[in-house]
């Protein structure tokens, strides 16, 4: 088994997309990092094969977040939101309110997917 360094050759790359869900409603954050790491594990001394836009938490190989740096964006799609839920979303966070404040309102962490937007810089990791 190897352990693969990942890293976005590019800054802002790493979009975070968080999923949550409230009846038949979801909302989607993403939050833009200027950078970050993941580890990914191989069977074998050969890197994994990676391609710009993956979800690397669900990337056909064992991975791990290390770290992300510098959240510089965040936005919101309401687009699977019924009119008053939109509504009421858009007061939301327009009032100052933080999307990790939902659970308080019932809204339950449905999905996470950890994208990396560009080229890849792939270093294996020394023992």
């Amino acid at each position: 088994m190897a352990t693969w360094s990942v890293k976005p050759a590019w800054k802002k790359s790493i979009l975070e997309r968080n999923y949550l869900r409230k009846d038949d409603n979801v909302v989607m954050i993403e939050t833009t990092w200027r950078s970050g790491e993941f580890l990914v594990y191989t069977d074998d001394d050969n890197p994994p094969e990676l391609d710009s836009g993956v979800n690397i938490l669900n990337c056909g190989y064992d991975s791990e977040m290390i770290e992300t740096n510098d959240g510089c964006s965040e936005d919101y799609d309401f687009d699977d939101c019924d009119d008053d839920v939109r509504e009421w979303l858009e007061n939301f966070f327009e009032e100052g309110n933080s999307w990790l404040d939902l659970e308080e309102h019932g809204w339950m962490q449905d999905d996470c997917e950890m994208i990396i937007d560009c080229e890849m810089i792939i270093e294996k990791e020394e023992k």
